[in-house]
């Protein structure tokens, strides 16, 4: 689990080294007037949450197909792809 870091907004002026540090270790939130304001994250964290989506989404439409009706059993796709490749 990632820790919550909270910051005012006004550091990614002030302080922004310190904030880029941070951001190494996951997403800051950032405050404007005591309430929440944005949430900056790292392109690594940013690209890694992006490919996890995309796997999720996968998932879910495959489950979707499978629920569906229009999926297959294990032993269909491996006879398929052993006829297909003559293995």
């Amino acid at each position: 689990m990632i820790a919550t870091r909270i910051r005012p907004i006004s550091d990614l002026r002030n302080k922004y080294p310190d904030v880029e540090n941070e951001i190494k270790n996951g997403p800051v939130y950032l405050t404007k007037n005591g309430y929440g304001s944005s949430v900056i994250v790292s392109t690594r964290f940013f690209d890694e949450t992006l490919s996890r989506l995309a796997m999720y989404e996968k998932i879910a439409a495959s489950e979707r197909q499978i629920a569906a009706g229009q999926g297959k059993s294990a032993r269909a796709s491996l006879a398929a792809i052993r006829k297909k490749y003559h293995v």
